[in-house]
């Protein structure tokens, strides 16, 4: 069955990678719309931390509501204890994922630092 090309956005060139992002684009050999390349590990930094804060989340959540709920079995008031693991879990991930943003920070830094007492020798 042939695709209405109609479905197609106007401005793209190649109908295979129509639904592909400029990064994505970029990281294939394409070009971006601003004709503008980024720098290949920033794009996947940003995808890489887009993916570390969902997953953290979700587990954060996940696991603790778990285990709330495991301890209900064994104490009691199910609800109670698992909103508590639930909140715990967010909170954890939060935490977390705050103190890997902040050390990425601090590398970021130190790490600009250090190019520009290279650059000045």
């Amino acid at each position: 069955m042939k695709r209405p090309e109609s479905l197609l956005p106007a401005r793209s060139t190649n109908p295979s990678r129509w639904y592909r992002s400029s990064a994505q684009q970029e990281r294939a050999g394409g070009s971006s719309e601003s004709g503008q390349r980024s720098s290949l590990p920033q794009g996947r930094r940003m995808d890489d931390a887009a993916w570390v804060i969902s997953s953290r989340l979700i587990a954060g959540i996940v696991l603790y509501t778990g285990i709330g709920w495991l301890l209900s079995l064994w104490l009691g008031h199910r609800e109670l204890l698992m909103a508590v693991g639930a909140l715990f879990g967010l909170g954890l991930s939060y935490y977390l994922i705050f103190t890997g943003l902040a050390r990425e920070e601090r590398q970021r830094l130190a790490a600009q630092a250090t190019s520009k007492t290279a650059g000045r020798n």
